[in-house]
């Protein structure tokens, strides 16, 4: 019977009867020609070679491999003073000290150096090093390894660049930010946090907080802390804390090393609260009588006494509602009930003239407001409370507006760290796929090291998906717009969205009669109405009904304050179901990025943060409204076009990508992005320059007239970016084609966000397949 173990049968072993031990020739001893060639394999793929130097008479002998490394012909036999000679000049005293002090003392020696190669490269390489001693104890001979560690020391550098631009965006950033890991010890602050601590950061790190602030043990900074690191969900307050006498504003998210926490000091603006508090108070003084809810409540009698507003405000007829206090009371929103009347006791208990608080009281219809209410008490001789009388203001609006803003402001600093974050690994995103690509043309297809080699490919490909969503929320996305009819893109999308939603999901789609136009990127559009609609399906896992609605809206002042947008004409894309509804504690965060009510593995939460990005980068707006139980519906507003459309270009039929054999300059100044690009074009048959910069660049334009194309990065060091030494460029070869290329869209090459007229880009991460059929269109 064949063996159950893919494992198993891939190596040829055979399990026997009984005991599971395998048989066959895996066992057998290996041929010493086999050991020496698994040997001499397993050093050259590794770049590890070996040396001998025999003492008397004085010889030195080469591993191939370390001859390879050299990069010197197989029969070359240096002597010792050539051996140290290909070592750099920097560092020519520390291997000749090492070798002479192995020599006289028998002491090892393993250094990292760079040498000098015989075709003149500089590479890192160690070198190890140990006393040979014959039978009586002298030094006859010193032999070693010597390996090639240049890859592991570009490796450590990129890693390192990395981790400092990291530590230099945290120090950028106007809020104060620490890390705590697991232990409550500060693992890092940023220059704002010693600012505001008023502590320099090697005075804390290592340290616990609690041990270093002990005021805030038992205070909200404790309390929720814990509750982040507890439950695993980002937590935000506002907590004064006495030591500093400062009022702070507190993000704090969990992270498997232990809580990120950004706070700013916001005591100016909680002063500033105050004043306009007690100015609003001495205004509702003049103007309650007409228009705020006014009570009368006599605590003799129990009664309590409203104006006609109470019916304005409220919905409810004052001769309708219990006479007492009841009225009031059995209003209050039940979870804001103990507390605001545990205050108001307290007032009328204790010796205060006045009280406030700011609650949720029930509209007749059902609905909640949040108002503040303010009472004054009235006092006998003996200083007992008689009576109370009070104002109830609405500021319902207010608050909701100071929650979207907080929420925009929000999503806009998440936007700019994600972008510039999804910039970075773009480039790093380009060297994985583009070296995938070329490992996998090496590699005999279905073995093993090709498998392995797809599979990077796969992974890397989802990372430029996930940094494609980032940008798109970062509003960092490249757009190319068209005049479009909202409502005919979505009737062509409508069998697509048949076959991905399933039969269970009615779909229809209503269209104005005349419809209007606007300038939008359709590949975009597309791709975020496809998210509002899977978005949806999730929502009704037991079949219902989709709605997708384009139609023309003229929004007046009245309209428009109510969707919190400029007046005028929209073209309004709407999608509305009949699923589950969101929570109202949920709905706000609902487009933060990686943001997600979905379970493990069903959703990255980057769906509706980059339907957001798009919308906004777009100059539109996007609202969404939900109900429990009743379904959600977004609506998304772009501005109405007035321009004429035209005809769209003609697309060329894809087909197998083709190279050429025209000459390439190529201007990165990332040196692995730089070398894989070379190893592609010329693969794809081109012939290429390469440059690091704008100035040597345009060196290399004026020696070599047959350059065809310029394919230049937009970020660059020196004093030229990659638009300003393309203009260049231009002004002296006027005919020469350019591309450009960038982890994220650039100024320089953008306005607003959309691509200027005429110029090329092919954003990274890109694919060989990409790249050529992108070349091969620029340059006809």
């Amino acid at each position: 019977m064949a063996s159950s173990d893919p494992f198993q049968s891939l190596l040829g072993l055979t399990p026997n009867q009984g005991n599971g031990d395998f048989s066959g020739d895996a066992s057998t001893p290996l041929e010493p020609a086999e050991t020496d060639h698994l040997r001499r394999m397993a050093g050259r793929m590794a770049r590890l070679g070996g040396w001998r130097l025999d003492l008397r008479p004085t010889r030195l002998t080469w591993s191939p491999e370390t001859t390879e490394i050299h990069e010197e012909a197989p029969d070359v036999s240096p002597n010792v003073e050539q051996g140290l000679s290909y070592y750099a000049p920097e560092h020519q005293l520390r291997i000749r000290a090492a070798v002479a002090d192995c020599v006289e003392n028998g002491r090892s020696f393993d250094e990292v150096l760079q040498l000098v190669t015989a075709r003149g490269n500089r590479i890192w390489v160690r070198s190890i090093g140990e006393a040979v001693r014959d039978d009586a104890g002298s030094i006859v001979a010193l032999e070693g390894a010597f390996q090639d560690i240049s890859h592991l020391v570009a490796m450590r550098d990129e890693a390192n660049t990395l981790s400092r631009r990291l530590r230099q965006t945290l120090e950028s950033i106007s809020d104060a930010f620490f890390l705590l890991d697991k232990e409550w010890r500060f693992s890092f602050l940023n220059g704002q946090a010693e600012k505001l601590l008023g502590r320099q950061r090697d005075e804390l790190e290592g340290r616990t907080i609690w041990t270093e602030f002990p005021q805030a043990m038992g205070s909200s900074f404790e309390t929720s802390y814990r509750e982040a690191v507890r439950d695993g969900h980002a937590v935000r307050f506002q907590e004064y804390f006495p030591p500093l006498q400062a009022w702070f504003d507190v993000d704090a998210y969990p992270t498997p090393e232990g809580l990120a926490v950004y706070f700013r000091d916001i005591s100016r603006r909680k002063r500033s609260q105050e004043e306009v508090r007690i100015s609003n108070e001495r205004f509702l003084l003049v103007a309650q009588a007409t228009n705020d809810v006014i009570w009368d409540w006599d605590l003799v009698d129990s009664t309590l006494w409203w104006n006609e507003n109470f019916k304005t405000l409220f919905g409810y007829d004052a001769a309708d509602v219990e006479p007492g206090p009841e009225a009031w009371l059995n209003r209050i929103h039940p979870e804001d009930a103990d507390r605001v009347i545990d205050s108001i006791h307290a007032v009328i208990d204790g010796n205060e003239k006045s009280w406030v608080s700011e609650y949720r009281f029930l509209h007749h219809d059902g609905h909640a407001l949040t108002i503040i209410d303010r009472g004054s008490v009235i006092r006998d001789e003996s200083g007992r409370a008689i009576r109370m009388v009070g104002s109830m203001l609405d500021v319902s609006p207010q608050r909701e507006l100071e929650g979207r803003l907080r929420q925009a402001q929000k999503l806009e600093a998440m936007g700019q760290l994600t972008g510039g974050i999804a910039h970075d690994f773009n480039n790093l995103l380009t060297v994985i796929l583009g070296s995938t690509e070329l490992l996998c043309d090496e590699l005999e297809s279905g073995q093993q090291p090709y498998l392995l080699a797809k599979m990077i490919a796969t992974a890397a490909q989802r990372g430029a998906d996930l940094t494609s969503r980032l940008l798109a929320f970062g509003r960092k996305q490249p757009l190319q717009p068209r005049l479009l009819d909202l409502g005919g893109l979505v009737a062509g999308m409508e069998a697509m969205l048949h076959r991905t939603l399933g039969e269970h999901i009615e779909i229809r789609v209503i269209r104005p009669a005349v419809p209007w136009t606007a300038e939008i990127d359709p590949a975009l559009l597309e791709s975020a109405i496809l998210n509002l609609a899977i978005n949806a399906r999730d929502a009704m896992g037991k079949g219902g009904r989709l709605i997708i609605e384009t139609a023309n809206a003229t929004l007046d002042a009245e309209r428009a304050a109510e969707e919190d947008i400029a007046p005028g004409q929209y073209v309004v894309l709407t999608v509305s179901d009949t699923g589950q509804g969101i929570a109202p504690d949920v709905l706000p965060k609902v487009f933060e990025p990686f943001f997600t009510t979905k379970e493990a593995g069903k959703g990255s939460g980057l769906g509706l943060s980059m339907v957001y990005g798009f919308v906004k980068q777009s100059g539109g707006h996007i609202r969404i409204r939900s109900e429990l139980g009743h379904g959600t519906t977004v609506r998304l507003y772009f501005s109405r076009s007035l321009k004429t459309a035209q005809a769209s270009p003609e697309t060329t039929p894809r087909g197998a990508p083709k190279g050429g054999n025209e000459l390439i300059l190529v201007v990165e100044d990332d040196s692995l992005v730089r070398a894989n690009l070379s190893r592609q074009l010329e693969r794809l048959g081109y012939r290429v320059l390469e440059a690091n910069a704008g100035a040597p660049a345009l060196e290399l334009l004026a020696a070599y007239p047959d350059v065809a194309l310029l394919f230049t990065d937009i970020v660059m060091p020196g004093a030229l970016n990659g638009a300003e030494f393309a203009k260049k460029a231009l002004e002296i070869r006027p005919g020469l084609r350019v591309l450009f290329t960038s982890g994220y869209t650039e100024d320089a090459i953008t306005h607003d966000g959309r691509l200027d007229p005429g110029v090329e880009l092919l954003s990274k991460p890109y694919s060989r397949e990409q790249l050529a059929t992108t070349l091969r269109r620029v340059m006809s």
